[in-house]
């Protein structure tokens, strides 16, 4: 394997066995136990950035130690989930306006849904009662946002993951990666008329592999920081070392 590769998945693999991944979930869980007033929804945010960070690089790890499912196709799927993931925690960590409106964009994501149904259904001459119900579950959404967690409105368009890379500085460096994985995520017609090649396919494989790794290295360092020294909403318990 290049040695660029082995010293990535090296660092990826040392955040578990240094202990230091073991300490964030203890943090944590010490936090959901006591968010102080105010923080639930940092707290879980937080959380849950955490939970899909850590998930996903197991699968991209057991994916790449079973090539039986660990194609390159699969690898590349779960690098650019990794990437988009240390885009979101590195966001969503500069500053508490960047976290409330990542917050905020779960309801405007499922508000989306709704839209497309709704569009489909009229567009497609669907009867009321097939569109009288996705209505009424649009409404009643906005509804427990602001009742549940103070947020005015869910209209607007989310925030895009290249918006926020490009906040973040980093807009060159994710239309790259994401560009190229894409192309391997994804049945293109490059990838369908590929002619068989085991060589090629175990290159790829250890470089998804490790660029994967990398992008969980980011993203892990971005939490971790930010939950020993900030940033985070005011009042919030932060855990020191």
């Amino acid at each position: 394997m290049d040695p660029e590769f082995s010293r990535l998945i090296s660092e990826a693999a040392d955040i578990a066995a240094s202990g230091r991944w073991a300490t964030l979930n203890v943090r944590i869980e010490d936090l959901c136990k006591a968010p102080g007033t105010g923080n639930e929804w940092w707290v879980g945010l937080f959380a849950c950035l955490c939970s899909q960070i850590f998930r996903e690089y197991l699968d991209l790890k057991n994916a790449y130690e079973s090539p039986r499912d660990g194609d390159s196709s699969h690898l590349a799927w779960r690098a650019r989930n990794l990437l988009e993931l240390s885009i979101w925690s590195t966001y969503c960590m500069q500053n508490q306006d960047n976290a409330r409106r990542f917050f905020e964009d779960a309801g405007r994501d499922e508000r989306d849904i709704f839209d497309a149904f709704l569009k489909w259904g009229t567009t497609t001459a669907q009867p009321a009662d097939w569109l009288d119900p996705l209505a009424e579950a649009k409404r009643d959404l906005s509804e427990r946002a602001s009742r549940l967690e103070s947020i005015d409105s869910l209209e607007g368009r989310f925030l895009d993951v290249r918006d926020a890379a490009k906040d973040c500085g980093l807009l060159a460096h994710f239309s790259l990666e994401f560009k190229m994985l894409s192309k391997f995520a994804h049945p293109t017609s490059m990838q369908i008329l590929a002619q068989p090649d085991q060589k090629r396919e175990a290159l790829q494989r250890d470089s998804f592999f490790s660029q994967g790794c990398l992008f969980f290295t980011g993203a892990f360092n971005a939490l971790e920081t930010a939950l020993r020294d900030g940033p985070g909403p005011k009042g919030m318990p932060v855990a020191k070392s």
